[in-house]
């Protein structure tokens, strides 16, 4: 049995991302760049992110904090028009045993056929509560106690 995408899609892995992330397809919209960018952010691929970063807007290195673990992707909106599109997201992630979320409107480009992240607008939280008891399931969806897993620390 396949293990699910990190993207919290649904699908395996191999049917959603992962198909991205080898180079096997391309992203058809920006939604789906987003959560292959997603992905790979909870994979460590930084060379997936520098690729998928239109040339314009991309740093000249990519370091990723491996000690930031990607819990979740929540996709909020999504709009696109001709070769430009935006994606708002909200990402919960644990970091030092605490849970936090990045929330952006996110930019993206189609040149020649490929869709490619520019940049985007940080935005508070959407105000729901990060706090996670010990004793909650965790919110990576593991099935586990949030202190035997993502709380470990």
């Amino acid at each position: 049995m396949s293990e699910n995408c990190p993207c919290q899609s649904g699908k395996s892995y191999e049917h959603c991302c992962g198909r991205f992330i080898t180079h096997r397809a391309q992203a058809e919209n920006a939604r789906e760049l987003m959560r292959s960018r997603f992905t790979a952010y909870v994979q460590n691929d930084a060379d997936y992110l520098m690729q998928t970063w239109h040339a314009d807007f991309r740093p000249n290195e990519l370091k990723l904090d491996t000690d930031i673990r990607w819990l979740g992707l929540d996709i909020i909106a999504f709009s696109e028009r001709g070769d430009a599109a935006t994606v708002e997201f909200e990402a919960t992630l644990s970091a030092d045993g605490k849970i936090d979320a990045l929330h952006e409107n996110s930019r993206f480009l189609r040149v020649d056929g490929q869709w490619l992240y520019t940049d985007g607008d940080m935005m508070a939280p959407r105000g729901k509560s990060l706090k996670v008891g010990r004793n909650a399931p965790c919110p990576c969806g593991s099935g586990l106690k949030f202190k035997r897993c993502c709380g470990k620390g």
